[in-house]
């Protein structure tokens, strides 16, 4: 596995180190995937699974759509390493597939159980508290209002659980989603308490 550990240490180089969309954010991914993989019985490709999981976010240092510059960067680096075209081709998916926006905007579905099982992680690290705390700290940096923040957990949050693939990620996503949806109406609760009215319609 030197070419997988090669590539970690290459996303951990280009990826920040900030909560929301860094390397932290690489790593629980990987958690929340051997989750599931454990949960379902999955039969799986690690080298695959891990390249997608270390791969996924690192355009993001390129800009917008992530998973566009993502894909293209993954595709040089893993042609550099020796990896087959029918390799490459999987992991891109793995990668355009993941993102929710661009995924949904280009049509692209994932061809793969490995593609499957990063596309719930990377959903389910959007969740729970720690979902919360990373549409914070990635809207504070933005520059986003409050009032448009939290319309964003409303709006795409509250319905990552219906794009899960797997019964493990929609368990996990329930407790997730309690967690999310009583922090989030704890912020309101108190910015309201202070006068300030809360408009997400």
């Amino acid at each position: 596995m030197e070419r997988i550990e090669r590539i970690r240490s290459y996303a951990e180089r280009i990826m920040d180190n900030s909560f929301d969309h860094g390397f932290p954010h690489v790593l629980r991914v990987k958690s929340y995937a051997y989750m599931i993989v454990e949960g379902e019985g999955l039969s799986v490709d690690d080298e695959l699974l891990l390249v997608g999981i270390y791969l996924h976010d690192i355009g993001r240092r390129v800009g917008e759509p992530h998973a566009y510059y993502s894909a293209i960067l993954a595709k040089l680096v893993l042609s550099l390493l020796g990896y087959s075209q029918c390799f490459i081709e999987k992991a891109i998916n793995m990668i355009l597939s993941h993102s929710y926006s661009y995924s949904r905007k280009h049509g692209i579905k994932p061809l793969t159980v490995e593609a499957r099982v990063l596309s719930d992680a990377d959903k389910l690290d959007a969740l729970g508290v720690i979902g919360f705390t990373r549409v914070i700290y990635y809207s504070a940096r933005k520059g986003r209002s409050i009032e448009e923040t939290i319309k964003h957990i409303y709006d795409k949050l509250y319905s990552l659980d219906k794009l899960l693939y797997y019964n493990t990620s929609r368990k996990i996503a329930g407790q997730l989603m309690g967690s999310l949806k009583k922090t989030t109406d704890e912020l309101i609760k108190e910015l309201e308490s202070l006068g300030f009215k809360i408009n997400i319609d």
